[in-house]
């Protein structure tokens, strides 16, 4: 892995673009990991080293979209960060959906709904409000394209998958099933057991060059 990891200027939305679960991190090396997980280390090959996917996280923005804010207005809140996010705005022109408040704020509803439908809106705790603002996110970013896909290992996510897809068009996949879909039919690198080691290697030397820079800054 090249460091540091240059920007790129765009989404490139002729390869699949995966947007993973911020849980989706790769903690322990790839032969230790969940089968559910086993896909995320070639994908990453794929993403980091050649580059033939897109990956993006997630940003947690729950609370900074909920405090102080009526749960009639969350999904405008929500609408209004993501737009200021880069990875928002490095999406080519027409890959995201244009919303204006009312349309966000149906939108935010209606993924609460299908996530937590049995949770009234003020009673959501944070982890729910995360994954309601984590699919909200993807749909946004997502859900006009049909290589793009939802990375998670998470059981409510994949218990409405289906309902999911039906209602705003997003594939909900583990790391291991978006590999199996995917890459055949874009011809993706199958990186051996090496290879997939020593990126695993390079990431946790990247993490702590960044730990090692933050402390430095702290006062």
């Amino acid at each position: 892995m090249i460091l540091p990891i240059l920007e790129r200027d765009k989404i490139n939305n002729d390869v699949p673009v995966f947007t993973l679960d911020v849980n989706q991190v790769a903690l322990k090396a790839p032969s230790q990991r969940d089968p559910r997980m086993r896909g995320l280390a070639p994908l990453e090959y794929n993403y980091f080293e050649l580059p033939k996917v897109e990956l993006c996280v997630t940003p947690e923005t729950d609370f900074e979209i909920t405090q102080g804010i009526s749960v009639n207005s969350l999904g405008a809140r929500a609408y209004e960060r993501f737009q200021k996010s880069q990875l928002f705005k490095n999406r080519p022109a027409g890959l995201t959906l244009s919303l204006v408040d009312y349309q966000a704020n149906d939108l935010w509803l209606g993924i609460s709904d299908i996530l937590w439908s049995s949770v009234r809106q003020n009673q959501l705790t944070p982890n729910q409000r995360a994954d309601v603002s984590q699919l909200f996110f993807h749909t946004i970013a997502g859900s006009t394209m049909s290589n793009a896909a939802f990375l998670t290992i998470d059981t409510n996510f994949h218990q409405h998958k289906v309902e999911i897809e039906r209602e705003v068009g997003i594939y909900v996949l583990t790391p291991t099933e978006a590999w199996d879909r995917y890459h055949g039919s874009y011809d993706l690198y199958q990186p051996s057991d090496e290879e997939e080691f020593q990126l695993w290697q390079d990431q946790n030397k990247y993490f702590d060059r960044l730990r090692s820079e933050a402390n430095r800054l702290v006062p």
